[in-house]
C-alpha cells in the first residue's frame, strides 16, 4: 500500500525527491528489470527493449529511456526506491493509477492527486498514520489536514 505524507511529517531520514526526471535519469535507469515491463507499457504504451532502450508507441522506433514520460519516470521511481519519497505534482491519470496500485511507495504533493482506482492508502500526517480507502475520505484528508 502507498504511503502518502505531509511535507512536515517526512521523516528525518527519508529524502524528499521533487525533480523526479533527473532522479530517474540518474540512479532508477540503471536498476530497471523486467518489473519495469509492465510499468512502463501500461503508463507510456512504449516497450521495454532491455538497457537503455524502448520502443516507440507512434512508430517502434527505438528511443533511449530517458524520453519516457516523467509520470512514467515517477513511477519507477517508486517503485524501485522504496524508501524515498517521491513528489507526484508531475503525473497523469495514467500514471496515478498505476502508483496507487503498488504494494509499497512513499508519495508527497502539496495538493490532492488522486487516483479513482484507488483501494487503500497510508497518510501520515502531525497526528501520525492511518489509513484511508475511499476517494472522498483522502481527499478531505489531503484539504483539511495541514
Amino acid at each position: 500500500m502507498i504511503t502518502i505524507y505531509k511535507q512536515k511529517c517526512i521523516p528525518k531520514d527519508m529524502e524528499l525527491i521533487s525533480l523526479n526526471d533527473a532522479f530517474f535519469n540518474s540512479y532508477t535507469s540503471q536498476w530497471l528489470d523486467d518489473r519495469a515491463r509492465d510499468i512502463i507499457k501500461n503508463i507510456d504504451d512504449s516497450e521495454w527493449q532491455g538497457g537503455n532502450s524502448i520502443k516507440s508507441r507512434f512508430d517502434g522506433t527505438i528511443l533511449n529511456i530517458d524520453r519516457l514520460s516523467t509520470g512514467c519516470k515517477t513511477a519507477l521511481n517508486i517503485f524501485y526506491y522504496t524508501h524515498t519519497v517521491f513528489d507526484i505534482r508531475e503525473c497523469g491519470d495514467n500514471a496515478l493509477d498505476i502508483i496507487y496500485g503498488f504494494e509499497h511507495g512513499n508519495i508527497y504533493c502539496s495538493y490532492p492527486l488522486i487516483s479513482f482506482e484507488m483501494k487503500k492508502v497510508k497518510v501520515v500526517d502531525m497526528n501520525g498514520e492511518r489509513e484511508l480507502s475511499s476517494y472522498e475520505d483522502l481527499k478531505e484528508w489531503w484539504i483539511n489536514e495541514k
